[in-house]
């Protein structure tokens, strides 16, 4: 009987890795795992700035065309170039505020005119109330109480909105009444614009029919709130237009009036029937600071001789092109390395405080087309 041979291996003959070997591997696989970590971290932060740019440039443009596009219109009334005299025909207390004549109206923040530098002293602004908190204008109407960010200009529009209708017929009494094609939009209790091209009147439509023939009827009377006065006197001839008033006021505050949220650029449209400036909306955040300057006619060439802030304005009628300029910033800090820059906007220096986050700034000089050439 054949028996297998039972190979016992001595210890002195097995093979296998040695401590040092050990130590070798681990520390080559260390060197490569921070290699690749570094590789890792290095293509986050890469993406985290070209994301954060990214939005920045974006909130930029938007935030550009916002106030661009309001800005151009100030002013308009149809083929009537602007002037500060309208016909208001509402009734009841007319708040300080409300002036469709202005077209165009600022506020200048304190402490951010031509030459001056801007501190913004901590990450977390609180908002103020604009009664009180640091904004002056000259000549025109109050600016109303709300809460907003320091160190930002504020800027309202005033305007006949986009795609006017015809006025087909007007008859004047006791109610007076407006017809127009019956493809215009408009809704009860709307404040409205008449204009020719010679005068213009603010009105209320209280009540609107549909009175056949491709036509609806706007009933002007005492029976809405804050309604048209009793024996109303329209200027505006039946071959003018009608649309709405529209008026924004375009300023720099912060979603809730919390300061741990980011500045962001808020509009406050026209609030219907109180006729004061109606709840906040906000447009783009990231927008850290707002310097804007004036471009007014002296001489009556219908172009701008000089630029100044609103405290400083002679003439608000004859203000025809506006210089806007925007500090963005991103919202999450997104920078590889602390931002301690300070950046020219509008001719003020703005220094935010210094910390990661993205910064740019956006500069446009706009013409507005009811006053300019």
């Amino acid at each position: 009987m054949n028996h297998a041979t039972l190979k016992i291996m001595r210890p002195d003959k097995q093979r296998g890795l040695t401590l040092m070997e050990v130590m070798v591997a681990i520390t080559i696989s260390l060197i490569l795992l921070a290699g690749v970590m570094q590789i890792f971290l290095g293509s986050r932060q890469t993406y985290r700035m070209q994301d954060g740019l990214a939005r920045l440039q974006e909130n930029g443009r938007f935030a550009m065309d916002f106030l661009s596009r309001d800005i151009r219109m100030a002013g308009y009334q149809g083929c009537r170039r602007a002037a500060t005299t309208v016909n208001n025909t509402l009734a009841g207390a007319i708040p300080a505020s409300f002036n469709p004549g202005m077209g165009l109206q600022g506020w200048e923040a304190s402490g951010t005119g031509p030459g001056q530098t801007y501190n913004i002293s901590s990450t977390n602004v609180a908002t103020v109330s604009t009664v009180g908190g640091g904004w002056t204008t000259a000549g025109g109407t109050t600016l109303e109480d709300f809460q907003a960010v320091p160190g930002s200009d504020i800027v309202r529009i005033w305007t006949m909105g986009e795609n006017p209708a015809e006025i087909d017929n007007i008859s004047p009494g006791a109610n007076t009444v407006v017809d127009t094609p019956q493809n215009s939009v408009f809704a009860n209790d709307e404040i409205l614009m008449l204009s020719d091209c010679t005068n213009a009147d603010v009105v209320q439509v209280c009540n609107i029919q549909t009175i056949g023939s491709g036509q609806i009827r706007l009933n002007l009377n005492a029976g809405c709130v804050p309604g048209n006065i009793a024996a109303m006197t329209l200027s505006t001839s039946q071959d003018g237009q009608v649309s709405r008033l529209v008026s924004n006021i375009y300023y720099v505050g912060k979603r809730n009036n919390d300061p741990n949220n980011p500045p962001a650029l808020f509009r406050r449209p026209l609030g219907g029937a109180t006729l004061l400036a109606g709840n906040p909306e906000e447009l783009l955040e990231g927008v850290e600071s707002m310097q804007v300057l004036y471009g007014e006619d002296t001489d009556s060439d219908r172009t701008a001789n000089r630029y100044v802030t609103a405290n400083n304005v002679t003439d608000w009628a004859n203000v025809v092109s506006v210089r806007l300029a925007l500090l963005m910033r991103s919202v999450e800090e997104a920078n590889s390395t602390t931002d301690s820059n300070t950046y020219q906007t509008a001719e003020t220096t703005i220094n935010p405080m210094d910390d990661r986050r993205l910064r740019r700034v956006f500069t446009t000089t706009l013409q507005i087309r009811n006053r300019g050439q």
